[in-house]
């Protein structure tokens, strides 16, 4: 007849730790993806608001100002967002411009992004038109 043994071996105790640190260390990888992930997906949400703001600003300003619109490169901060916003108007033909907004985040040049509107002049005599 056999004795039955008690407690654990140092094998399997060693077995089991080494399982546990496989474990840990994926985890471990796997939560600093995440965090990388996490941190570019907040400067992407950034950059799309900001590109918005501007497109939406110039599709809200009357027709008969774009000419005069300023188109040098400028520095704006936006909450905790700094970028630099780059504009080319450029006039596609009778009462159409092509506008073109480029932001670079100064956080990471790298990851400039950027929209381009076509403007056209409204018909006259319409609520669209007043200063036309």
């Amino acid at each position: 007849m056999t004795k039955s043994r008690k407690g654990f071996s140092l094998i399997e105790v060693m077995v089991a730790m080494t399982m546990l640190a496989i474990v840990l260390m994926s985890l471990a990888k796997m939560s600093l993806i995440v965090a990388v992930r996490g941190r570019g997906n907040d400067l992407f949400a950034k950059r799309t608001a900001v590109l918005q703001l501007e497109a939406n600003k110039l599709g809200a300003i009357p027709y008969s100002t774009l000419a005069s619109w300023s188109t040098t490169t400028t520095t704006l901060t936006l909450g905790d967002f700094t970028y630099k916003r780059r504009m080319a108007i450029a006039n596609t033909g009778t009462n159409r411009y092509s506008i073109k907004i480029i932001v670079i985040p100064m956080s990471d040049t790298t990851k400039m992004d950027s929209v381009t509107l076509d403007r056209t002049k409204p018909a006259t005599n319409t609520p669209l038109c007043l200063t036309c």
